[in-house]
């Protein structure tokens, strides 16, 4: 008889709980350290439509991404998906670090949130599939549920505390790559 925490033995749960945990922790300051970062070299008072723009950008592309993957989704591998949201994430990254360092075009650094968008998106609707996923025949949905949630809660909380370390220690720069 299965005991009710014998599925945290299981590695594919401890490998999403740690892909959860590392993509909130390497994305989750981004949009506040951006936000810092433009209201520090807002020199024509861009910086509110281009926070509220970042944050409409993201929204669509984690909208638009779920919606076609819910339409797509018995033709993909659960796997594929999961690499191109973490995927998505990285390519942000880079080019968040690119453009912070050699151009000041407000515009250019936030539009590279609709790969967050894509990114969010895609590890949210994996969120609920891999849970569903590893509780099969076992009704331990809940608990496969909060274990890969609380790696996402602990990325993100990490994440605010060294992106801001960073930033206050170093610079803005700093803190993106």
């Amino acid at each position: 008889r299965e005991m009710l925490f014998d599925p945290l033995r299981r590695k594919s749960l401890i490998f999403l709980f740690l892909v959860f945990f590392s993509f909130h922790l390497v994305n989750a300051t981004t949009i506040p350290l951006l936000g810092q970062y433009l209201a520090i070299h807002d020199t024509d008072r861009d910086a509110l439509p281009i926070m509220s723009g970042l944050t409409i950008i993201e929204s669509a592309g984690a909208f638009f991404m779920t919606w076609y993957l819910k339409g797509n989704l018995r033709s993909l591998e659960y796997r594929i998906v999961l690499l191109v949201g973490c995927g998505a994430l990285s390519l942000r990254l880079i080019i968040i670090s690119i453009l912070v360092n050699f151009t000041d075009n407000l515009w250019a650094i936030g539009s590279t949130n609709i790969l967050d968008g894509i990114g969010v998106g895609c590890l949210d609707l994996m969120l609920a599939l891999y849970s569903h996923l590893l509780s099969r025949q076992t009704g331990h949905y809940n608990l496969n549920m909060a274990v890969i949630s609380t790696g996402s809660q602990l990325g993100e909380s990490f994440s605010a505390l060294l992106g801001g370390a960073l930033a206050t220690e170093k610079s803005y720069e700093f803190a993106f790559p």
